[in-house]
């Protein structure tokens, strides 16, 4: 099972103006550097106008980001600790800055991805439709699967929801810990682990001891 670091990503739920969050406005106010200090910055536009996600990707030497009406969206540039920090850090000061934006939930989101799964991993999947195979016409082929478990910790601050896909061959399994929240200083908490909350590079290492146990091979 391998990470997929396009897939991994810090979303904060809430109503986002693409108007301001610019990457001018992102280095002098999330970055905290001067208005004459350039960055670096790529910008990456929908190939297809009117798609479903028709919004623009900026990329930074950082991370990249993507600013919808309903969220703000972050990749790290790299799976490290380091890159998390550093994209919580800034997110953090985007939130304090932008205090008057109503945010709504933090997530933190990880897939990793096997195309050589083995035929006992397969083999939970198989379990889980056998009722529905049972039931379908006798010409029809199973062409994959979806299993969605979800879990929260005792005082329901985190909700992990946990999607084990077997499509084409390749199992994938996808993390997501959702942290509801109701204003900018539980946002803050979370972004910068106090109050009882992990931090990002926690929720991925939890991610991955559960990778590890379900897919040792021995």
């Amino acid at each position: 099972m391998d990470l997929i670091p396009s897939e991994t990503s810090l979303v904060v739920a809430g109503s986002w103006n693409a108007a301001i969050l610019t990457p001018a406005w992102m280095f002098q106010h999330g970055f905290n550097r001067a208005a004459g200090e350039p960055g670096r910055v790529q910008v990456f536009l929908p190939a297809v106008q009117g798609a479903v996600f028709d919004f623009p990707r900026f990329s930074l030497d950082e991370f990249s980001y993507v600013v919808r009406p309903d969220a703000l969206l972050i990749v790290p540039s790299e799976s490290t600790g380091e890159r998390f920090a550093l994209a919580e850090q800034v997110t953090a000061r985007v939130v304090r800055v932008l205090s008057h934006t109503p945010v709504t939930g933090i997530g933190h989101n990880f897939e990793f991805r096997d195309t050589a799964p083995t035929p006992q991993e397969v083999a939970v999947f198989t379990g889980a439709r056998q009722d529905l195979v049972d039931l379908m016409p006798g010409t029809w082929a199973s062409a994959g699967a979806v299993i969605v478990s979800v879990f929260k910790n005792e005082t329901e601050t985190v909700h992990v929801s946990i999607q084990r896909q077997w499509d084409g061959g390749a199992i994938s399994v996808k993390f997501n810990f959702h942290h509801p929240i109701a204003n900018t200083d539980q946002a803050v908490a979370v972004l910068e682990g106090t109050e009882g909350y992990a931090r990002m590079s926690e929720n991925l290492a939890l991610a991955e001891r559960v990778i590890a146990s379900l897919y040792r091979r021995d």
